[in-house]
């Protein structure tokens, strides 16, 4: 029998997608849905990168080195870096959308027609383009598109589906390869989904536990390498999205309370199904019109010949950020004028327009070193929080802004997005620039000092030393993600599957 395809790339420097990550790599393995002979599986099309996954983990565990799955390259922080073996996951984009009745458990109550095993590599961009030709849609997603589903899921990308939730959130089951190359399936207890004939089909001991389930979706690579996703898709609908120009008093209000009625958006009183803020800090006071709402109402699907209009949202990604971090390092009074052109130009006001989700949030171009970092609060503290980033930047200007959107609470045990029943999240998408790190260390203290609860974004700029993660996520969840990670891995496996980023916030062990 022919063994998996893995390319072997030694000593390899490591970049991210931003280009604020870098460092040197042992080897990064390039992991292929083929044999070494060129040929591929007969059946069951994922077997070989299931066994080139094995393979790779066997060999870190052989040489008593670390290993993590690279995905998108799409973190602006070290969740999914190494020095010793990174995985190149994206070759492994096999997607299938339905299970058969032998498939799934007898208690399953949803829908197995829109089932969607998802190999790790593919992308969010591949699913919207797989699931939207069939019929069908995610149920939410970030603003960008080119993280792996793995990846996004495991760190806790969001969007701003306020009666959804993250990604993780709709997710139903897991296939890890995990200690000595042994692979698992986990799933909810209280939600069973799969049956012993499909476990058995994957080689995979079932397990179903909640607490385990909710450790292990938010893990950022540290309970095994995620071989697949299962989840239940939507059918495909539209987004009808509208752009507005307010003044920072106007939209303050809405900030924690979510009352939207006083603007006047196209719904009334009737909250967005995604509601967005991007806020000019150095333009809030009254008639500088310095805040764009971002409106979106769920609709049902029918064809449309409009399409939805590229530059009308920035998010971490987007270039027009990358190009003048030096600056805001060497003249950092410029960059109120600038932005005072790239926020209206890029955010041009709309009103009715209707697109596909992966025709809304469809592919971001970076050009540029970008950073951005990101906070989740509970929704009555969303005032304070977005308060405290602007009073930072009026004293201290960089090139960046706040961006606050709203997403329903996640039982993951470390999701960012952990305040029930809605966290609000402030993202800052910023150049990449010294000025642009010491301001986020400056917001974070100033929200210290107002005694605001905050979390930050896995896969962003964070603070992670023991002390902020157990004050962000509280004891409770820290202490039952620790548990859970304990009980599936041994002592050698935490090892394996650790990195430097879980180290030094304490969770390693």
């Amino acid at each position: 029998m022919a063994a998996p395809l893995i390319v072997v790339n030694r000593n390899q420097r490591f970049v991210n997608k931003h280009q604020n990550v870098f460092l040197q790599v042992n080897r990064i393995l390039d992991v292929f849905n083929a044999w070494n002979d060129g040929t591929l599986p007969k059946a069951n099309a994922w077997k070989a990168g299931l066994a080139g996954l094995i393979g790779a983990v066997r060999l870190a565990e052989s040489e008593g080195l670390r290993i993590r799955g690279l995905g998108g390259a799409w973190s602006l922080s070290h969740a999914a870096t190494t020095q010793d073996i990174m995985v190149n996951t994206k070759p492994l984009n096999f997607v299938e959308l339905g299970f058969k009745a032998d498939s799934v458990d007898a208690s399953f109550s949803g829908k197995r027609e829109r089932l969607v095993f998802a190999q790790c590599g593919a992308s969010v961009l591949e699913l919207n383009q797989f699931l939207e030709a069939r019929g069908f849609a995610l149920p939410t997603a970030g603003a960008s598109n080119g993280q792996t589903i793995v990846g996004a899921v495991a760190t806790g990308t969001h969007g701003s589906a306020n009666a959804v939730g993250s990604m993780q959130d709709y997710m139903l089951g897991l296939h890890v390869v995990a200690e000595g190359g042994k692979t698992f399936w986990i799933e909810r207890a209280s939600k069973p989904v799969v049956s012993a004939a499909f476990c058995s089909a994957l080689g995979a001991k079932l397990l179903r536990d909640d607490a385990l389930f909710n450790a292990a979706i938010v893990s950022f690579g540290s309970f095994g390498l995620i071989h697949a996703l299962l989840f239940e898709a939507a059918p495909i609908y539209l987004l009808e999205k509208t752009v507005r120009r307010f003044d920072y008093a106007t939209i303050r209000r809405s900030l924690s309370t979510l009352d939207v009625n006083a603007l006047g958006l196209p719904g009334g009183a009737v909250r967005p199904f995604h509601y967005e803020i991007v806020i000019n800090p150095h333009r809030v006071k009254a008639g500088e019109r310095g805040c764009w709402v971002r409106a979106m109402y769920k609709r049902k699907f029918q064809p449309v010949t409009s399409r939805a209009e590229h530059g009308t949202t920035l998010t971490a990604g987007d270039d027009v950020m990358g190009f003048f971090g030096d600056i805001s390092n060497i003249a950092p009074n410029l960059v109120p004028t600038i932005l005072d052109h790239v926020l209206p130009s890029s955010l041009k006001e709309l009103s009715g327009l209707l697109a596909t989700p992966g025709e809304t949030f469809d592919t971001t171009s970076i050009r540029g070193q970008v950073m951005s970092t990101e906070l989740g609060v509970a929704l009555a503290d969303a005032e304070s929080a977005v308060d405290a980033v602007i009073q930072v930047a009026r004293a201290f200007p960089w090139a960046g802004f706040p961006a606050v959107r709203y997403v329903k609470g996640s039982q993951a045990s470390l999701a960012f997005t952990r305040f029930q029943p809605i966290t609000c999240t402030v993202e800052l998408p910023s150049s990449g620039s010294s000025r642009s790190v010491e301001a986020f260390e400056k917001i974070w203290d100033e929200l210290e000092r107002r005694k605001v609860r905050f979390t930050l974004h896995w896969g962003q700029q964070l603070r992670a030393d023991p002390a902020r993660i157990r004050q962000s996520f509280g004891p409770a969840r820290v202490n039952a993600w620790l548990k859970a990670r304990r009980g599936f891995l041994g002592a050698s496996g935490r090892r394996t599957f650790a990195n430097g980023l879980l180290v030094s916030a304490g969770l390693a062990d």
